[in-house]
């Protein structure tokens, strides 16, 4: 194939992909702007192609950029969506056969706990804990008739276990969730499901930096 050949197709395929995202802009205008509200705790904005009895489609804007991409989001995974007008479209369904044992204003409150968390927690206490849980596994990983002695093991894989073993979040006291309304003990929960989770990812990924500060004290200092 010859140069000049080569550079045709390259204006060729640039055109077509260019008119292809164009027309794809111009059907997107058309389209109802919606917002998914995930169980996750996560808000999607959408516009909105096609309603399916397991699913819901449309095309999600990429970044800044004006951009669309087609996505496709699981009955299973959303909560409700909503439009500019706030009318609230449930798709949740409280069905103890599939698991969703919650009736829809309890899990719309267990869901904004969620988003809370998702927002407002930082691990902070848990991440310095893992550090220095970390370091003291590989100080004494290093331990030979004295620290830093002997070369650190392949212990750094077991490290973030050992540590969110030590490193917990304290469970909710069911004595305080019998003293108050449900929705609010369900607002809690989900709070506290992703506050759970944040610590567990802090205090591990801390542990991990925790061991590997110790690994290059001990190169350093035990040379």
């Amino acid at each position: 194939m010859n140069k000049k050949l080569q550079k045709l197709l390259i204006i060729l395929i640039f055109f077509f992909f260019t008119t292809f995202e164009s027309n794809a802009q111009d059907k997107n205008s058309d389209l109802q702007d919606i917002t998914i509200h995930l169980l996750s705790g996560d808000t999607i904005n959408l516009k909105l192609l096609e309603i399916k009895e397991d699913h819901l489609a449309g095309y999600q804007k990429k970044n800044k950029r004006d951009i669309w991409k087609f996505k496709i989001y699981p009955n299973a995974d959303v909560l409700f969506y909503s439009t500019p007008t706030l009318n609230k479209n449930w798709v949740y369904v409280t069905d103890s056969s599939t698991g969703n044992l919650l009736s829809k204003e309890h899990m719309e409150q267990y869901v904004l706990g969620k988003r809370k968390a998702k927002k407002i927690h930082q691990p902070i206490k848990h991440f310095i804990l893992g550090i220095i849980s970390g370091m003291s596994i590989g100080v004494l990983d290093s331990y030979q008739g004295g620290v830093f002695n002997k070369s650190n093991s392949g212990l750094v894989i077991a490290v973030p276990v050992i540590s969110t073993l030590i490193i917990r979040t304290k469970n909710l006291k069911e004595e305080e969730l019998k003293e108050q309304d449900s929705l609010e003990n369900e607002y809690k929960k989900g709070f506290h499901s992703v506050k759970k989770t944040k610590n567990y990812i802090g205090s591990s990924s801390g542990s991990v930096l925790g061991f590997v500060i110790a690994v290059i004290a001990n190169n350093i200092l035990g040379s």
